[in-house]
């Protein structure tokens, strides 16, 4: 694919990527901050507020398997479009009655339109963007994504005293229509008109008739046989490197820091809605910084390098975390020690795996697999959401933060040993060299034989 694409679809791709980061940022912490106010008006034990974020998770985990099919079906541009039109509408319907089951089901649906955007939007920029902007684009869009959190902790400060959490949930329709303004002039991929046998001009062969489309045969293998093409010979290594990857980055606790900070900063002896709503936004703005810094870094440090770092940043903050709540009785040490450490857990992911654990999955297959290799690294990674999201909190509670913190310290290591063992450096690469790089037992193509995308 020509790497010459009009400034102005780059332009596009940068900002679709950035408007659906804050949608989906905005749509995770919303109800971080509602659910103060939601826990007492309908007397929520630790399971019924686990499901609040638990429940949009199993829709995820849906979106990401119809994904697939819809990227295909519709294209990546129609895809997101209705998408962001339904993300829309369930977000103006969920606080419209005060029920755990009807905030529930609608949180379902959201969760179900997050899971399919998640699976898209990577490839979306993978095909719209070239080689040299690919890196930065998902970083932008995980800045995004933190600035979506951040505006969700302070919506719910500066609507705290009045405890509208109506209005804190309902707003994320705002983005919804964002995305929709954004989407509608914008084209469709180059690959995604190939895989929809939708060429603009069809190309004709020497006879006259039309040439076969080169990529019609993969087409059908992916819809036919996605799964065992994702475990074959070819790309077996890169699917169990995004299915464990998946995984750890989920199991290293950042969808439990994030949905439920005010309660960690409670558990940590800070109260009032400052300490418990404005410190959580100062934590995930330091993590919006870190991704910019990210940005500008990934292109000249490299990707492999920005990985580990991050990593043991994250290590780092988790260590401080389990020193806090140990200290919790020391007057002061405790609450310093906890905020420094989601301060720094929370700049260690955005800077290195939240930013760029995408882009392994997007880049690691052909155009007629990129929507099933996404798949392949969000479903074990929203499995292990689910799974935070619902037992964090009673695990918190029961077993106490030292207990809790030191088990996912111990998985943040292990993340960092995989980094370490496993994560090829892929800077400056075309999507080709990357395929050759899996596809020949992790070794990359000769420089005399090096191709481009």
């Amino acid at each position: 694919m020509s790497e010459g694409r009009p400034a102005a679809t780059v332009a596009r791709t940068t900002a679709v990527a950035v408007a659906t980061g804050l949608n989906y940022g905005y749509f995770g912490a919303a109800m971080a901050g509602a659910q103060l106010f939601l826990t007492p008006r309908l007397g929520l034990d630790t399971t019924a507020q686990g499901s609040l974020f638990a429940v949009p998770v199993v829709g995820m985990i849906l979106g990401t398997v119809l994904a697939g099919r819809l990227v295909t079906v519709l294209g990546r541009k129609r895809t997101l479009l209705w998408m962001a039109v339904c993300a829309t509408v369930f977000s103006a319907a969920s606080p419209l009655v005060a029920e755990l089951l009807w905030l529930n089901v609608t949180r379902f649906l959201l969760g179900l339109v997050m899971g399919v955007t998640s699976v898209v939007v990577p490839i979306f920029v993978a095909e719209s963007a070239p080689t040299a902007r690919r890196g930065r684009i998902a970083v932008l869009h995980q800045v995004a994504t933190m600035g979506g959190i951040v505006g969700a902790f302070l919506v719910a400060y500066l609507l705290a005293d009045s405890g509208q959490w109506r209005i804190m949930l309902g707003l994320s329709a705002v983005f919804g229509v964002l995305v929709v303004v954004l989407l509608v002039p914008a084209p469709e991929t180059p690959h995604g008109l190939a895989l929809r046998g939708e060429r603009a001009t069809p190309a004709l062969g020497p006879t006259g008739g039309e040439r076969a489309d080169p990529m019609a045969s993969p087409l059908r293998a992916g819809r036919t046989n996605a799964l065992r093409e994702l475990f074959g010979p070819r790309y077996r290594r890169v699917t169990l490197f995004v299915i464990v990857l998946g995984t750890l980055v989920q199991l290293t606790g950042i969808s439990a820091v994030g949905n439920f900070s005010p309660r960690i900063f409670e558990g940590m002896g800070f109260r009032g809605p400052f300490a418990l709503l404005v410190l959580p936004a100062v934590v995930q703005l330091a993590g919006l910084v870190a991704s910019l810094c990210s940005a500008v870094a990934v292109d000249r440090l490299g990707r492999r390098a920005t990985l580990l770092t991050g990593t043991a940043v994250m290590a780092l903050g988790h260590g401080l975390l389990v020193a806090a709540f140990a200290l919790e009785s020391v007057d002061g040490w405790g609450t310093g020690l906890g905020f420094v450490g989601l301060l720094l857990f929370t700049v260690g992911f955005n800077a290195g795996l939240g930013s760029l654990v995408w882009v392994y999955a997007s880049e690691g297959y052909s155009d007629h697999l990129r929507g099933a290799g996404a798949t392949a690294l969000l479903l074990p990674n929203l499995t292990a959401n689910f799974l935070l999201a619902q037992f964090f909190l009673g695990a918190l509670v029961g077993l106490g933060g030292v207990a809790t913190f030191g088990a996912l310290l111990g998985i943040t290591l292990l993340t960092w040993i995989f980094l370490y063992l496993r994560a090829p450096e892929t800077k400056d690469r075309s999507l080709a060299e990357i395929h050759a790089y899996w596809q020949n037992g992790r070794r990359w193509p000769e420089p005399a034989t090096r191709v481009s995308p």
